[in-house]
């Protein structure tokens, strides 16, 4: 019997909360809501806005729609030649709002083809150097 698994969340530790959060609202449409208290830990959860809840009693409801989450700590120290995570990926639609998104904030991507599963990926970092992609159908591609 395999396991039945679904991506619950991403956990993000960073020194820049506020421009990390001004990144994923603004690139990835990330919004911020709800978020339990962990002893004093700054930090937020963000959500798709189809998945926001409104209340703690909501989250805990159904926690696993917040999709990603940070905590805030003093420094990080960026070392991308050994990055416990090499990446964290999304499956959206309408890629030419996005790449626009990206232009704006001039974030540097790339797009990779895979012309035998009919996607295209765009390749990005966030504030801190994570390596996100989002994957759109092949027929969107510019």
């Amino acid at each position: 019997m395999g396991l039945n698994l679904t991506l619950d969340h991403i956990n993000i530790r960073t020194a820049n909360l506020a421009a990390m959060l001004a990144f994923y609202e603004q690139v990835m449409d990330l919004k911020p809501g709800p978020r339990p208290h962990f002893g004093g830990a700054g930090g937020a959860w963000l959500y798709a806005e189809e998945m926001m809840t409104d209340s703690l009693e909501a989250v805990k409801q159904d926690y696993r729609a917040a999709w990603v989450h940070f905590i805030e700590v003093g420094t990080t120290e960026p070392d991308r030649g050994n990055l416990q995570i090499e990446h964290f990926a999304f499956t959206a639609t309408g890629m030419g709002g996005f790449l626009a998104r990206l232009d704006r904030e001039d974030s540097a991507y790339d797009l990779a083809d895979m012309p035998d599963v009919g996607m295209v990926q765009v390749n990005f970092r966030d504030p801190d150097g994570n390596h996100i992609h989002v994957d759109f159908p092949l027929e969107e591609k510019p």
